[in-house]
């Protein structure tokens, strides 16, 4: 017994290590590395991301210091609570450099004001009790956030430049004008927002790392929150390294806000105070001056991530020239409605009244905060306010921030009112949209909206009565801006500031006339430039100045119509002069015999007895000028006499030089008749006579390179007027162009036979390879090809044997010219049987359940042992093949109430957006109770206190504040609600399905065709999928070399012939790019399916993605396709989410390989390796000394036993 217990046992060791062995060889799931062969993850991940999503696509470490030095500079908010400020403008800052960067531009420093931000950004910070309606009402000493910011660049406020108003942290009061009309500097134009709820979760910090670093390098640097007090225990102050293990508590926001420069994947956790367990760390730049420019955080800080920000896109200056816009506050309500029976769809729009006298005003942009990501369509109506005539402009995938859609087709604007709207995607069966609160909230004092602005509809934007005011079912305007160009409108000054007054500014009573040396001032232009001018500026007009009373003047400066003021002051001047001399000299000081003397221009110096010197024009009636001889050459003095004090200065006068005084034609050139369009000028022959001051003649070659003849023009018949200039004047002659001989084709000849002179009965004609030699009038000859569009034959006859002759025509000329070709019989067709054989004539699945068609029989239709009998189809009719009173009996839906339509209560967390939900498809008891919708309440919707501590992103302080919505006025159209049943209950032809409605969500997301009209396309690209069929990860011992390969098939192609086609494409990480080229596809072939549609495959190298970095931290894979019918020169576009039907197969050093890991990248470092079956798991080895050592245990054991029992 013992015995064989003994060898069972090590029998069954041997087993468990080889089945541990197979394990370890066998195929394994997907790794978060993407070494493993199968992807078993979501359809729609992105291939790319999986293969080199951690291989150091971004580098391990990355600073915009070392990029942008000039733009990542350190600024001290002082003791004022404005970090999320400082930290909003240098995030667009570093945006902006970037992309000039990137785009090899200039080096440009970016200085925005902060105080403007602040100050726009605030309802009370101003003097005689004024106020800012594009402000939030709360105190000077409150936070802010980004999407306060944000607010303040998007309603037309900002930002500007520092010029115009200087930070003070001491923030006083300030005139509200001296804020406005400053037209912004930058216009953002698309934002993302990577908050996350769940901070604490490092599997969804690790999933946004990648996504931060990316923006970092490709994009800017990125606004970032976190709980923050310097000296708090939490930072390492030797080096500036920090860390926060106590995650932030419910309803907590963050305490500071700082901008994310670069990352240190190799970072030590030991560097910080408390460990965090990993290495990694964000180098973010701060705004505590010299106290913290610059630290570390660690990429695992327990108070980050929830308000985390990014401008994606912003253009330097203002490139349109008004902005409709109803929201000017931050849009924080998300009004979010479920999707069911009643509410499909959730579209928006907006109503606007314009000036109907700016002709041709067009809308070039629109705006829109976005939610949640999806696919967004926005439409337009130009021409009056009716939304059942909004026609689609774009429709766009959006991530969630700000976004700005510009119109590939501006839209023109004609009535007094205009709309634009836009349709929400359904994202989860929810409908998400933003607006802005109504003035109870508190700080939205300054909220105004009106009905007849904002416009929603649930069921069906074509249907005047499904529009339902907004306003007027008690909620606020949404973000939907539109931006218009008006032809005529220039670039004009907004508003002028004088930066610099004039060095003198004290002038005496009668002496002194007005200096404006040193004066400047900075000028708003209206396409967002600031320009400097000095007050000498041609343009800049000075008035007020009198100096004949003593006391202040205040002296207007005037730049196209935009004023400032500056004071100069006016004082007795002294009783006695002491000395006299020249500040400046009068302008002129050389002259010709018997000019006048000129005076103007200079300036004398007066000092007086008490020691005060003036400044005296010599304009000034009270300065004298002697009086020299100016009919003599020579140099004179000149005596200048000011009070009884006199001072002199020479002039020099000189003769005058002999000049030209006319000249004349004196002869013609010998040609003067020019053929139109032929001929070119000739001027021998011609000559001018030069008759100068000093009265003598001079005759001049017309060809002479002192005398220019112009105006020369032979492409119209008649006279042609020339002037001829020398040394400053000027004389006229004519010559005449004369019509230009048309130019005829003289005859024509055969150069070369076509290629095919011998046809088979049936063929087409082929004219390839004939030549036709033309000849002309003008002596040219031109040989042109026989299947030429300008040549036409005729006598041609396919059906007729035997020898033909072909003549040919030109082009219209009236001679032909003749060929012969020869036609035979064609080849008699082999039977083919097979051809008339139904292979696998089976009808499968093809049956009619529940008694649904009724005497549906098909007679005499029988198929026996799958052949079809004598290779016809007998009596294949169908008789009474009706749907007899195919009504759905007793299948409608009755009583189907939709009670309680509520909207819950949501509270404000961590600074995000406050939610209004209206639960609006609730089903209770599957009833519709006469088609209305009963008890829809909407509950109210409480903010809880937000209050933020010191530095608080918000700082808004919201105690006990009820967001009093009215209740949803569901009553659409009377109540009726779509009838709520299923009209006429017809059956649809796909396999007897009731057709289920649309759905979109971010998957689904089949043929985006961004700024091209869909319907356009649909016939071509409506049905085409893209999926990856072959996946190739290659890695190297050199890290450099690494990249990936996919083979992409493209299915359901809707073309008719292949050959006119061109197919070309481009990858990327979202569905909202836009791109202007596409890459070509090398060796593009086309094969038919079996559905009649084409397939077709593109091999990408990740080599070749100059977008790598965005596509590999995207999730999802998107591929751009631009089809172009080469014989209608059409485009036709589509973007598709790329699927993945692929499994990675790995190579290292271009040997394939199970998986990739240390082992086996050690395995095969030299490329003379030789893949081999088990040996690269590493397994072999083990298997055998463990057979070897459970086999020699066995023995023993049983020798042990077997001497126990004897």
């Amino acid at each position: 017994m013992n015995k064989r217990l003994v060898i069972l046992s090590s029998f069954f060791m041997i087993l468990l290590l080889m089945s541990n062995v197979v394990f370890a060889t066998g195929v394994s799931v997907l790794n978060t590395d993407g070494n493993t062969n199968t992807i078993n993850s979501n359809y729609y991940d992105n291939v790319f991301k999986l293969m080199l999503g951690n291989d150091g696509q971004l580098g391990a470490k990355f600073d915009l210091r070392d990029v942008i030095p000039e733009n990542i500079i350190p600024r001290d908010q002082e003791n004022a609570n404005n970090c999320w400020d400082f930290a909003s403008i240098g995030a667009l800052e570093s945006t902006l450099a970037l992309k000039r960067y990137k785009n090899g531009l200039s080096t440009k420093k970016f200085d925005f004001s902060e105080a403007h931000l602040k100050y726009g950004a605030r309802y009370d910070m101003f003097l005689n009790n004024e106020k800012n309606n594009k402000g939030l009402d709360f105190n000077k000493e409150d936070g802010g956030n980004f999407r306060e910011a944000l607010s303040y660049m998007t309603n037309g406020f900002g930002p500007i430049d520092e010029k115009w108003l200087k930070y003070n942290s001491r923030e006083p009061r300030i005139e509200l004008s001296s804020i406005k009309n400053i037209t912004q500097s930058a216009t953002p134009l698309d934002t993302i927002d990577f908050s996350i709820i769940n901070n604490i979760d490092e599997g969804e910090v690790e999933k946004l790392i990648p996504k931060i670093k990316n923006h970092i390098k490709n994009y800017g640097g990125v606004y970032f929150s976190l709980n923050y007090f310097y000296g708090d225990g939490y930072s390492n102050l030797k080096n500036h390294a920090r860390y926060c293990d106590v995650p932030l508590q419910e309803n907590q926001s963050p305490t500071h806000a700082v901008l994310l420069v670069g990352w240190d994947d190799n970072y030590s956790a030991s560097n910080f105070k408390k460990n965090p367990g990993k290495n990694g760390a964000w180098i973010f730049k701060n705004s505590y001056g010299n106290l913290s420019s610059y630290e570390y955080l660690s990429y695992y800080d327990k108070t980050s991530y929830t308000e985390t920000f990014g401008f994606v896109d912003a253009e330097e200056g203002k490139n349109f020239d008004y902005r409709y816009q109803h929201q000017v506050l931050p849009p924080i309500i998300d009004y979010h409605v479920n999707k069911g029976p009643v509410i499909n769809q959730l579209s928006v729009a907006e109503v606007y009244s314009r000036d109907t006298a700016n002709n041709g005003e067009k809308i070039t942009r629109l705006s829109f905060d976005v939610p949640v990501a999806g696919n967004y369509e926005f439409f337009v109506n130009g021409d009056n306010d009716d939304l059942t005539k909004l026609k689609s402009v774009s429709n766009k995938y959006l991530d969630k921030g700000f976004h700005t859609i510009k119109l590939d087709s501006p839209v023109v604007l004609t009535g007094s009112k205009f709309a634009i709207g836009v349709k929400i995607p359904d994202v989860n069966n929810e409908f998400h949209l933003n607006y802005e609160p109504k003035s109870n909230i508190p700080g939205f004092t300054a909220s105004e909206n009106s009905t007849g602005e904002t416009f929603i509809n649930f069921v069906d934007n074509n249907n005047s009565e499904r529009w339902q005011d907004f306003i007027g079912r008690g909620k606020g305007n949404s973000s939907l801006k539109a931006y218009v160009m008006i032809p005529g409108i220039k670039p004009h000054s907004t508003k002028i500031k004088i930066i610099s007054d004039p060095n003198k500014l004290e002038y005496a009573k009668g002496l002194e006339d007005l200096d404006l040396t040193g004066g400047k001032i900075i000028v708003s232009m209206s396409n967002g430039e600031t320009v400097t001018k000095d007050f000498n500026d041609s343009n800049v007009k000075i008035t007020g100045f009198d100096n004949s009373v003593v006391g202040p003047k205040n002296i207007t400066v005037d730049y196209m119509g935009n004023k400032a003021v500056f004071v100069v002051n006016i004082v007795d001047p002294p009783k006695e002069i002491v000395s006299l001399k020249f500040k400046k000299y009068p302008t002129k000081q050389e002259y010709f015999v018997n000019e006048p003397l000129d005076k103007s221009g200079g300036v004398l110096e007066a000092v007086y007895s008490g020691g005060n010197t003036y400044s005296i024009s010599t304009d000034n009636s009270d300065v004298k000028f002697s009086t020299p001889n100016m009919s003599i050459s020579g140099k004179k003095n000149v005596t200048v006499t000011y009070d009884g004090k006199s001072i002199n200065y020479e002039i020099l006068v000189k003769d005058k030089p002999v000049t030209v005084n006319k000249i004349e034609v004196m002869n013609m050139p010998d040609k003067v008749n020019y053929v139109q369009e032929t001929d070119e000028l000739n001027l021998s022959g011609g000559f001018i006579r030069v008759i100068y001051s000093d009265k003598t003649i001079m005759n001049i070659p017309m060809s002479s390179s002192d005398v220019k003849v112009t105006g020369f023009d032979n492409s119209k018949v008649g006279k042609n007027t020339l002037t001829v200039n020398y040394k400053s004047k000027s004389v006229k002659f004519d010559v005449n162009i004369v019509e230009k001989p048309k130019v005829v084709i003289n005859n024509i000849e055969i150069a070369n036979n076509p290629n095919k002179v011998v046809y088979k009965k049936g063929e087409n004609l082929d004219l390839s390879g004939g030549l036709l030699r033309v000849f002309y009038s003008d002596g040219n000859v031109k040989v042109v090809p026989m299947d030429s569009e300008d040549i036409s034959y005729s006598n041609y006859n396919s059906n007729k044997l035997g020898l033909q002759t072909i003549m040919l025509k030109y082009n219209g000329f009236s001679n032909s010219v003749y060929f012969n070709i020869q036609i035979i019989e064609a080849d008699k067709p082999k039977p083919n049987v097979d051809e008339n054989k139904i292979i696998e004539n089976q009808i499968v699945a093809n049956q009619i359940k529940d008694n649904q068609i009724i005497n549906n029989q098909i007679v005499s239709n029988q198929i026996i042992e799958n052949q079809v009998v004598t290779n016809k189809i007998v009596e294949n009719h169908i008789v009474e093949n009706k749907i007899t009173e195919n009504k759905i009996i007793e299948n409608q839906i009755i009583n189907n109430k939709i009670e309680e339509n509520r909207e819950f209560a949501n509270r404000v967390k961590q600074n995000q957006i406050i939610s209004d939900q209206e639960e609006a498809n609730k089903v209770i008891d599957n009833q519709i109770a006469e088609n209305k919708i009963i008890q829809e309440n909407e509950y109210n919707n409480r903010v809880l206190q937000n209050q933020l501590i010191a530095n608080s992103i918000v700082s808004n302080i919201i105690n006990n504040n009820v967001v009093d919505e009215n209740k949803i006025q569901n009553e659409i159209a009377n109540n009726d609600v779509v009838q709520n049943h299923i009209i006429q209950n017809k059956i649809s032809d796909d396999e007897n399905k009731i057709p289920s409605g649309n759905t979109n969500t971010t998957d689904n997301i089949h043929n985006i065709h961004g700024d091209v009209n869909p319907d356009e396309d649909k016939d071509l690209l409506s049905t085409v999928k893209a999926e990856v069929v072959k996946a190739d990860k290659y890695v190297y011992t050199d890290e450099k070399k690494n990249y990936a390969e996919v083979v992409i098939k493209i299915s359901d192609l809707n073309l008719d012939d292949v050959k006119k086609f061109k197919l070309s494409y481009r990858i990327a990480g979202n569905g909202g790019e836009k791109f202007d080229n596409y890459d070509e596809i090398d060796d593009l072939k086309f094969t038919k399916q079996g559905n009649g549609f084409y397939t077709t495959t593109i091999k990408v190298n990740s080599k070749n993605l100059k977008n790598l970095s965005d596509v590999i931290i995207s999730d999802k894979l998107f591929i751009y396709l631009k089809l172009n019918d080469k014989k209608d020169n059409k485009d036709y576009f589509a973007v598709l989410p790329v699927g993945n039907a692929a499994k990675i197969e790995n190579h290292i050093n271009d040997k394939k390989v199970d998986k990739i890991d240390d082992e086996t990248m050690e395995k095969y470092k030299d490329n003379t390796v030789s893949n081999g079956s088990l040996p690269q798991t590493g397994a072999l080895p083990i298997f055998m000394i463990s057979v070897i050592s459970i086999v020699l245990i066995a023995v023993f054991s049983y020798n042990k036993f077997k001497n126990i029992n004897k």
